[in-house]
């Protein structure tokens, strides 16, 4: 009797669900859920004119969950960072490599994709990440609702995020000399944390991240000497007490210039300035 109880209400509730399908075409999604559907305003017309014509780079905004890990929380960025952000993307990662390379150059290997995130992504051993790079099809970039364009620290973090990300992408598509291993091959660590930069700096390595590993090492110094500039990257090295260790990230810093001339017909202290010129103006 019970069971058959059940039975009757299972059928009352699938005949109700029936009616309701057949009364309602279609449930609207809540507002901002529905990926493609919503309706495209001047911000969207904006990135499309400076991003997606000129160089067929999607820029993602609105909140998308399967672009991100599902498990962390996260939220999208303020729709008035977005301009500022991408304007400040522009001018100092996509500007000096055309200025130095050539469109076509940069059209080939930029990411297809940013995604933006307004907050941090907290990791499990109690740091952030500030922007990841796959397969060099997207990059994502986070903690964007703190960024202030007249701010130029901000913009230096958050430029040595993309060239940092970028460069991982340049790397992965044609691998540089061997002899980068061999400088350092002693000082990476899976606790690199534990250290501060001035503490890595006297190892050999130019940010405490270096030490993550050797394609870490290489993408933070080509990070860090476009955004610091030529003179701020030599004042860094000049600080160095070690010898050897300042000579070592000289070492780094030759294989780098030479990567990027034989590998990409580059002359790289050319693009450092235009970057570092682009960051202060």
């Amino acid at each position: 009797m019970k069971f058959a109880n059940i039975k009757s209400l299972m059928l009352l509730l699938l005949l109700t669900g029936t009616l309701a399908c057949q009364k309602e075409e279609k449930v609207a999604a809540p507002e901002g859920l529905e990926g493609d559907t919503w309706v495209k305003g001047e911000l969207d017309k904006w990135l499309n004119d400076n991003f997606t014509v000129p160089y067929n780079i999607e820029v993602k905004y609105r909140w998308d969950p399967y672009e991100l890990e599902v498990t962390k929380n996260m939220t999208p960025p303020r729709e008035d960072v977005v301009i500022p952000v991408m304007e400040t993307v522009k001018k100092v990662w996509i500007e000096p490599y055309v200025a130095e390379a050539g469109e076509a150059f940069i059209k080939t290997y930029c990411p297809k994709q940013y995604v933006l995130v307004g907050s941090a992504e907290w990791n499990s051993n109690g740091t952030i990440t500030l922007g990841q790079a796959e397969g060099g099809r997207k990059i994502v970039l986070f903690v964007l609702n703190d960024f202030e364009k007249t701010d130029k620290a901000e913009v230096k973090r958050m430029l040595h995020t993309i060239h940092h990300e970028f460069a991982h992408i340049l790397h992965q598509t044609i691998r540089y000399s061997d002899d980068y291993r061999s400088i350092t091959p002693s000082g990476y660590t899976a606790t690199w944390t534990s250290y501060t930069d001035a503490q890595s700096r006297e190892l050999g390595f130019i940010t405490s991240y270096s030490r993550a590993g050797v394609d870490e090492d290489f993408v933070e110094m080509i990070s860090l000497m476009l955004t610091e500039g030529r003179e701020g990257f030599n004042a860094i090295v000049n600080s160095i007490q070690s010898a050897s260790a300042k000579a070592a990230i000289k070492q780094k810093e030759q294989v780098i210039v030479r990567y990027y001339k034989e590998s990409w017909n580059m002359d790289f202290y050319s693009l450092q300035a235009k970057v570092f010129a682009a960051i202060n103006n």
